[in-house]
């Protein structure tokens, strides 16, 4: 039978071939993520910021109509009231009508309600329906401690909050009703008129759409406002939509050049990889026969092996003291990938604050409304989560200096200092904490940075214990107290507590439960180290109904 055999170079290229196929599944589903969230966002975004304008619409339009009422505050509107001159009074509304209009061309109309069952309305907005269209109708008293109760009502053409929208984000809308004899009246701005996809939306936008509609290759967010609440088939609505093309084609062209880019540095790195085991393989096929050789003198070999070993461990013992310091450094190395994950947490938000402000200015730019104050504005925005970003890895960096000398320092502080640091894991497995301090004065003499990474250990396996168990409502519990002139800590979880049969091997070192990718086993040991030897304590574990409880003595 004759066996395929390939050489180097084939093996080497189906190789970088099999990284690049995970490399491109990677970035299409990372990408495919990324995009739906961000069309997600853009819709969302849209929806958030009518709803505040129309707020602020129904805020101003209130106030602005309430000011009105001087015009209609005189004597002789008073005296047609009190004395029922009914041509005259609508006369003299007429001549105020016309004067406002020329500054509201939106104002229809106003009347004089007497009736006093109008007063239970009075300074509210609803919207009624005359002659096939649709106002805001605004009542405001008028003369309310005469024998005869009046109110003024103002008609405005709902027309105005399309036009107020359109001059808030561009976007195009339409007013749309079902009259009393069953027709369906829509009533729009004279400037949509021109747009060709504008009566397919209004037909799509009927109902709530939760994405991006897709219309002749052109994209568009909605958002529908319905007037007339107490129904639960609301048929008289104001319906918004905006043209998100542009932003759409451009977010894909960024992944696709993210995603070109991705693959040929990840090419480069792969052949470069590929030259280096080629070369590799040569030189050990080289030493080959060196190595035979050496095998003739093992007996020697391990003589001198068994000598240099010996020596070895003497140097060890008397560096005992220097290894245990390199320990703590290898168990905060043993956690830098966690630790880099946090940072990841406390950067994803500011993250995406950042992108939304980029995302503003350029809109607003383009859109030619972007003012020197507005610029100014998001530059001290954007200053304002850089300097927060920077405070982050400046803690981080801190926690990893390495301590010389010993110093004064508050336990407090400690203890907030290790839980800043997984403030972030525990957050995102909705782990909840609570800290009871007897006195949050209490001082103690020793390695700050040591002291915390102690209670991390504990805090951390915590975490790690409660993830993997999935218990609910998961929560860790730190008391501080002092007892006979002693400062005690518990740590308290509620995962269940610990094995019997190894809850006396915890603080062993490279002791683990944990998988060899996830756990060193030195945590709790360094733990250990550094309250009994370095801080001249005592450290205690036992099992309590509710999970596992830590106690240090100092």
């Amino acid at each position: 039978m004759t066996y395929l055999r390939l050489t180097l170079k084939q093996k080497s290229l189906i190789f970088i071939l099999f990284l690049i196929s995970i490399l491109l599944l990677t970035l299409y589903f990372q990408h495919t993520t990324s995009y739906k969230n961000y069309l997600y966002l853009l819709q969302d975004s849209y929806k958030k910021s009518l709803n505040n304008q129309y707020k602020s619409f129904s805020k101003n339009l209130k106030h602005n109509y309430s000011n009105l009422i001087i015009h209609l505050q005189s004597e002789e509107i008073y005296t047609h009231i009190k004395s029922k001159q009914t041509n005259r009074l609508n006369h003299q509304l007429n001549i105020v009508l016309a004067t406002l209009q020329k500054q509201d061309t939106y104002l229809k109309k106003i009347n004089i309600l007497i009736n006093p069952q109008e007063q239970l309305q009075m300074n509210t907005m609803s919207i009624v329906e005359k002659d096939n269209n649709l106002y805001f109708r605004l009542l405001y008293p008028l003369l309310e401690n005469e024998p005869q109760f009046a109110a003024v009502e103002f008609l405005v053409d709902t027309k105005k909050l399309l036009q107020e929208i359109k001059a808030y984000n561009n976007s195009d809308g339409v007013i749309t009703f079902t009259n009393e004899h069953e027709e369906i009246i829509e009533k729009t701005l004279n400037i949509v008129q021109y747009n060709p996809n504008f009566q397919k939306l209004i037909k799509i936008c009927r109902e709530e759409q939760k994405g991006l509609i897709g219309l002749d290759s052109k994209f568009y967010v909605t958002k529908s406002f319905s007037f007339d609440l107490s129904s639960q088939h609301p048929t008289q609505k104001a319906i918004f939509f905006l043209d998100v093309t542009k932003e759409k084609l451009a977010y894909k062209a960024v992944i696709k050049n993210s995603v070109i880019t991705s693959v040929l540095l990840f090419i480069f790195a792969a052949i470069a990889i590929n030259f280096f085991f080629e070369f590799l393989i040569k030189r050990i096929n080289k030493n080959e026969e060196k190595l035979k050789e050496i095998n003739k003198n093992l007996e020697q070999t391990i003589d001198d092996e068994i000598t240099h070993r010996l020596a070895i461990q003497k140097k060890a013992q008397d560096e005992k003291e220097q290894n245990e310091q390199l320990l703590i450094q290898q168990s905060k190395l043993a956690m830098m990938g966690e630790m880099i994950g946090n940072i990841a947490h406390q950067w994803r938000q500011p993250l995406m604050q950042l992108s939304a402000i980029i995302m503003y200015m350029d809109a607003y730019d383009e859109k030619g409304k972007l003012t020197k104050e507005k610029f100014q504005n998001k530059i001290k925005e954007s200053d304002s989560i850089i300097d927060y970003m920077s405070k982050t890895i400046e803690d981080f960096r801190n926690y990893y200096q390495p301590e010389k000398q010993k110093e004064s320092f508050y336990i407090k502080e400690s203890i907030e200092s290790a839980l800043f640091i997984i403030d972030s894991a525990l957050k995102n497995s909705f782990i909840s904490t609570s800290i009871i301090f007897e006195k949050e004065d209490i001082k103690i003499v020793s390695f700050k940075n040591e002291f915390s990474q102690a209670l991390l250990n504990i805090i951390s396996n915590a975490k790690d214990v409660l993830i993997q168990r999935k218990i609910k409502n998961p929560k860790i519990h730190i008391n501080v107290k002092t007892i006979e002139k002693r400062i005690h800590i518990t740590i308290e979880d509620n995962a269940q507590g610990i094995q019997e049969e190894i809850l006396d091997n915890i603080f062993d070192p490279y002791f683990t439960t944990k998988h060899k990718s996830q756990g060193t086993g030195i945590g709790l040991y360094m733990t250990k180290m550094i309250i009994e030897n370095n801080m001249n304590g005592k450290i205690k574990v036992k099992n309590t109904a509710e999970g596992a409880l830590f106690t240090i003595i100092l």
